[in-house]
């Protein structure tokens, strides 16, 4: 069965997950007493955000906040549906057949640089585009599956014709992340591309700095046009401050932006939209399998027994979040249900640790700086401590924190995988040949087996026997605990009563930005 053919399967089973949507009525006299602002801001909408992105250039963005971002300002050939499905954005339509994929491309695709009429896409911007993505960056892998392509493209639309080697049950899945580029402006500003990007997106850069990144409306774009003129994501570090400022209506939206505590208060406390879903991002600790502290398993056996989830998900999470598995979550048909939460066990935690001759040694655990991330932090290094390690806790700005966990420059780290649908996931986090710079394979993993058999699983195209053999790639990796799973966050939203046609996506992302009014 091809890719296109089993999207309606994937769908059917997310179908069954029916968001929890707490709506609590609200009656407001006079717009400003309400918000704090006035009816001036109507055409502006305002976001929470709990750092700034690493870079708004989609050839580097790795990080959640900037991968979001950039799919508002550039457009990718196909894209992942707020239902997890894939749905054309500068194509309209394709087909497959014997190793080939041909693209409709959409007609009067527009660079928004700023000036009246734009800038036309060109046949040499999807090729540059491609090929760029193809031969550097995070996601040349992904895409080793072209074995060629061509395009036609001009003012009445066009086609985009790719040839594999082999067939790639995720070739659609991997062409997501690669943006189409304006080829004579990259070219011309190289590095400096990121302080001014130009894409075809439904938004438009304007500008940048610590505490704000503001968009437009793209008026060149037609397959996504914004509701509301200009976006203003503003960079709100303290979770407190980032409450208050929902609170008193300087922003309109914060979308997995707060602390558990601060969802319960504001579900007390009425008269905002909560929204709240199971997710597809999974927390977990990081592994330096470089670092001879934890290359045993039975040290990160340790690890794992020693921490007490269920203490952290009721009392520092409120309940939402439940216990990790596998990368992929509980609504993804590709998840595990075999797999059996881990078992908090103290004594056995304490015995492996001395039997590892690990008892008293200092460790060190990274986290990035937000308030969640360090709280967090302080509990597992708790928890840790109380199983006979030493736990030095240091939590650094996101730019910081993300460049050392590129460079292997860690021991424990907490992070999280956003958005994860595909199962070839396990490729990009597990290969050998995914170890940054290349790719993300942060802990420097290796396991011949698993290698053969992630690069096996792209060439799948039975959803069922697909299915089966990512449940053993699962089951290895969860045996092996290259990385310990902690939770499943679940997705909670947090938007005003003057914010109308807001639906969260399934998958994280700010493309529903588009459909959202202020009243």
């Amino acid at each position: 069965m091809s890719l296109k053919n089993r999207i309606p399967i994937l769908r059917r089973h997310l179908q069954t997950i029916t968001p929890i949507v707490a709506l609590t009525a609200f009656i407001c006299v006079g717009v400003i007493s309400c918000t704090g602002k006035s009816k001036d801001d109507d055409s502006t909408l305002y976001v929470g955000l709990s750092s700034a992105p690493a870079t708004l250039d989609p050839r580097n963005a790795m990080d959640a906040g900037g991968m979001r971002i950039t799919n508002l300002i550039f457009s990718s050939i196909v894209r992942l549906g707020p239902d997890l499905e894939i749905i054309g954005e500068a194509a309209t339509k394709w087909t497959y057949k014997k190793l080939v994929y041909t693209f409709t491309l959409r007609p009067g695709l527009k660079f928004d640089d700023g000036s009246p009429n734009g800038i036309p896409v060109t046949k040499e911007d999807f090729e540059f585009s491609l090929d760029t993505f193809r031969k550097a960056g995070r996601f040349a892998t992904s895409l080793e599956a072209i074995d060629s392509f061509d395009v036609s493209y001009g003012p009445t639309g066009g086609t985009l014709t790719i040839k594999l080697k082999e067939y790639s049950a995720t070739l659609l899945t991997d062409l997501t992340p690669v943006k189409l580029l304006p080829a004579k402006i990259v070219k011309e500003k190289g590095d400096l591309f990121r302080e001014a990007p130009i894409g075809t997106g439904p938004f438009a850069f304007v500008s940048e700095d610590s505490g704000e990144i503001r968009l437009r409306a793209n008026p060149h774009n037609s397959y996504a046009p914004p509701k509301v003129k200009t976006v203003t994501f503003k960079i709100v570090r303290e979770d407190n401050t980032r409450f208050l400022k929902l609170m008193k209506g300087e922003l309109d939206l914060v979308q997995q932006e707060l602390p558990p505590t601060k969802i319960v208060e504001i579900e007390k406390k009425g008269g905002f939209q909560v929204f709240k879903y199971p997710g597809l991002s999974m927390t977990y600790m990081l592994v330096n399998l470089k670092d001879t502290t934890f290359q045993k398993k039975e040290a990160r056996q340790a690890l794992s027994s020693a921490l007490n989830r269920e203490e952290i998900i009721r009392y520092k999470l409120e309940g939402l979040a439940q216990s990790a598995t596998s990368i992929l979550s509980p609504i993804n048909p590709y998840h595990d249900v075999s797999l059996s939460r881990a078992t908090f066990d103290l004594e056995k935690a304490k015995q492996l640790i001395e039997a590892n001759g690990l008892k008293g040694r200092e460790v060190v655990l990274k986290t990035s700086n937000s308030t969640q991330a360090v709280e967090n932090g302080k509990v597992l290094a708790n928890q840790l401590e109380a199983a006979g390690l030493v736990v030095k806790l240091q939590s650094f700005e996101w730019a910081t924190f993300y460049k050392d966990m590129d460079q292997g420059n860690f021991q424990l780290a907490t992070m999280k995988w956003v958005g994860t649908t595909d199962p070839d996931i396990y490729k990009t986090a597990f290969h050998s040949n995914e170890v940054p710079p290349k790719g993300r394979n942060r802990g420097s993993y290796s396991n011949p087996v698993v290698d053969k058999l992630v690069d096996a699983g792209r060439k799948i195209e039975d959803v069922r026997k697909r299915v089966d053999h990512y449940k053993k790639v699962q089951r290895i990796i969860y045996d092996d605990l290259p990385l310990v799973p902690l939770w499943y966050d679940f997705e909670v939203a947090v938007a005003s009563p003057r914010v109308h046609g807001y639906v969260p996506s399934k998958n994280g992302d700010y493309t529903s930005l588009t459909k959202v009014e202020k009243k």
